[in-house]
């Protein structure tokens, strides 16, 4: 009860620090403009499929795989607060995946338009972090660095907290006789550490093989988890929809896997009828 109650105070005052700082670069920038989106000419293959890049690049925040593991956390700190019964849990977590959905989608609004309008000044960055420091250090000059690495730090904070403990209490369950809790913490921290100095471009090289073959998997669990009700959750229903993989429309987007998902789902629920039908009639 104590390491849930700290985790989430730790992960509150992050996430209050990270809005703040991020709202004082998104607020400047917005007052003062670098050019007008409208005049932006796409580059690269948002000129071609700005939709289905813009998705694939989306990849590269990880939220549905993270949201996976913090969906640990926050059923933990509902529990924390009294809340026992499923039900109860289940209507708390969706509220809050809601709350926090919107929230998540505003924040990448602000941050798509003042980065489309730093165009009108600075040509393409490598990546998303390099954009952020061109765009601090121009509206702030050398305090936009302080501001923008106040922001990444608490913003990795707050993931961080939340994904390590989620990961230590996930591998202690599949390994009781192996490490500590302490043990895996101390583990991921060094590893996450490891990884991170690489730098975003090596990191982002080696990651998209990986999210690109999760991603799928994770974004089709979830919506088998958030429709079950319609099918009972029948393990037959699941596992035709993650199996049905095959070039269909789309595959060269990267998002192949729809229509066989969507075909999955659709047998699944049709074999799944077809045995409740039948066992209503031999009864």
């Amino acid at each position: 009860m104590k390491r849930d109650l700290t985790r989430k105070e730790t992960v509150f005052v992050a996430s209050m620090l990270f809005l703040c700082f991020l709202g004082i670069l998104m607020v400047r920038a917005l007052l003062s403009p670098m050019g007008e989106i409208g005049k932006i000419t796409p580059s690269g293959d948002y000129a071609s499929g700005a939709f289905f890049t813009g998705i694939l690049e989306g990849y590269n925040t990880m939220d549905a795989l993270a949201g996976l593991a913090f969906g640990i956390v926050v059923v933990n700190v509902i529990q924390s607060l009294g809340v026992e019964r499923a039900e109860a849990v289940a209507k708390n977590t969706v509220r809050a995946g809601i709350l926090s959905s919107v929230l998540m989608g505003l924040i990448y609004i602000l941050v798509t338009v003042v980065g489309a309008q730093s165009r009108g000044i600075f040509p393409v960055s490598a990546n998303g972090g390099e954009a952020l420091a061109v765009i601090a250090g121009h509206y702030f000059g050398k305090a936009g660095a302080v501001i923008l690495a106040a922001t990444v730090t608490v913003a990795c904070l707050k993931t961080a907290v939340g994904l390590i403990t989620s990961c230590a209490q996930t591998f202690l369950k599949i390994f009781p006789g192996g490490p500590s809790y302490t043990v895996w913490s101390v583990g991921f921290c060094v590893l996450s550490f490891l990884a991170a100095n690489l730098g975003l471009n090596a990191i982002i090289a080696y990651s998209m093989p990986v999210l690109r073959f999760l991603y799928p998997l994770a974004i089709t669990l979830i919506l088998l988890t958030l429709l079950g009700q319609l099918f009972g959750n029948d393990r037959r229903v699941n596992i035709l929809a993650e199996k049905a993989q095959s070039a269909l429309p789309f595959a060269e987007q990267g998002f192949g896997w729809i229509c066989p998902a969507v075909l999955g789902l659709v047998i699944g629920l049709a074999v799944h009828m077809s045995g409740r039908n039948s066992g209503e009639k031999d009864r």
